[in-house]
């Protein structure tokens, strides 16, 4: 990392100049120094005036390297003050003395950070740094906003003697959630767009083949079948099926954040893993892809398509606050249009929310329920190991069993329920779901 030139090239990260003062180690070899000197000379001890020279070294050293009051006090760069990450990803913190004297050492620490590797561990570092510069590597544990706090920072000339104690300006780390490649059909059959990656039933220029037949005034020469035509003698062209886009809405829950009992993964951790991997799988389809917060966790992203649609939906779930109390009011969706695929985040737990899953659906969205639910929350594995004298992992088990009592009603509905556990959790629904709607159905006569 290259430090600024100057203070003002990060704003506001700066602090305020400090004089140095004296250490306790100065202090401690002037005053000995003093006292045993005295001592010999009272008691006409030469030798003992010997036990001095160390210390009247390190006195007069330090006194020679006392700071020179027309100089500037030292001040401190925090770099960077905002950065944005991948999960998995190494940031560089840096703290830059653009104005440290020659000869002087900085001593710093980042502490209050949990979750965090640091390199070097627990983020203490000593260097001489000539260039007034010290780093150390941060690599956050998972998504969300990481705020270092002030570190603590000390410079310190080479005797030890002299002192100042500086106030670094904190900084914002933000990590982006890891979009996992979701594997798998996409799910559509009916696009309800104008282009796009899906194949639809409307024939027209695509690549996907629909038959061979023969020509017709205003087809396209380029789509003669020389083969076929050269074997019948007639001009024979092919038809091919339209390739269309879709609209994809996902909808996050985020009233409660569950909690894991292994403290691996809450239901939010759940919740923003599974926006980010279906919002790449579709938006890499060229779907145009909306995120909709029936709680107040999250922020919405309104329906758009491409890199950059992806870039703001990571960014808003890098946002996401965790520290929100449970039960907030919910705001519901406006409306749907008919045929848009619905990703439908959540734990399932709440009726309010239930309601929402079967309105979505009656609108005509196309919806899938996506459980965000903790695996270990609430089974028999995790009450046989259980101390709890407060019963409270045996009132999981039986919401949990209510819970699937309701999902299966869901089911029953049309509305396919897949927990999610990783990439690979919505292929068998979306393949399945892909060929229900493309298969042929039989029409009864009156």
């Amino acid at each position: 990392m290259s430090p600024p030139s100057s203070p003002a090239s990060s704003p506001g990260g700066g602090s305020p100049p400090t004089a140095f003062d004296p250490t306790s180690a100065f202090a401690r070899s002037t005053g000995l120094s003093l006292l045993v000197l005295l001592l010999a000379a009272a008691l006409a001890r030469p030798d003992l005036a010997l036990l001095a020279v160390p210390l009247v070294v390190h006195a007069a050293w330090g006194w020679w390297r006392r700071p020179d009051p027309s100089l500037p006090d030292p001040t401190v760069v925090t770099v960077p003050q905002r950065v944005g990450i991948t999960e998995g990803e190494v940031v560089d913190l840096g703290l830059h003395v653009p104005d440290l004297p020659a000869h002087h050492w900085l001593s710093a620490q980042w502490t209050g950070l949990v979750q965090t590797t640091w390199d070097p561990p627990l983020g203490a570092v000593v260097d001489s740094a000539p260039d007034g510069t010290v780093t150390v590597g941060l690599e956050p544990a998972r998504w969300g906003r990481y705020e270092t706090g002030h570190p603590g920072l000390q410079v310190v000339d080479s005797s030890g003697s002299w002192r100042a104690e500086l106030r670094p300006a904190s900084s914002l780390v933000t990590v982006r959630p890891l979009a996992a490649t979701l594997h798998g059909a996409s799910g559509v059959a009916r696009p309800i767009g104008l282009t796009g990656a899906h194949t639809s039933s409307v024939r027209g220029d695509g690549t996907q083949l629909a038959d061979i037949r023969e020509y017709r005034t205003g087809d396209r020469l380029r789509r003669i079948n020389w083969r076929v035509t050269s074997r019948t003698q007639r001009l024979h062209v092919t038809s091919t099926f339209t390739e269309r886009d879709t609209d994809v809405l996902v909808v996050t829950d985020t009233l409660r954040d569950l909690p894991d009992p292994h403290q691996t993964s809450t239901s939010l951790d759940a919740t923003v893993r599974a926006v980010a991997a279906i919002s790449q799988h579709y938006i890499g389809f060229g779907d145009r892809v909306a995120v909709h917060d029936l709680g107040r966790r999250l922020g919405h992203v309104r329906a758009a398509t491409g890199p950059r649609q992806m870039r703001l939906i990571l960014e808003v779930l890098s946002r996401t606050v965790r520290e929100l109390p449970d039960h907030v009011a919910l705001r519901p969706v406006a409306s749907v249009r008919s045929g848009t695929l619905v990703f439908f985040c959540s734990p399932l737990l709440d009726d309010r929310i239930i309601d929402q899953l079967v309105r979505l659906r009656q609108l005509g969205g196309e919806v899938i329920a996506v459980d965000t639910m903790p695996a270990a929350l609430g089974t028999i594995e995790t009450l046989r190991g259980s101390r709890n004298r407060a019963f409270l992992d045996e009132a999981w088990v039986l919401r949990r069993l209510q819970r699937d009592e309701v999902l299966a009603g869901v089911e029953r509905l049309g509305i396919p329920v897949t927990a999610w556990r990783g990439p690979t959790s919505l292929g068998s629904v979306l393949l399945a779901m892909e060929a229900a709607r493309s298969a042929p159905r039989r029409t009864v006569g009156r």
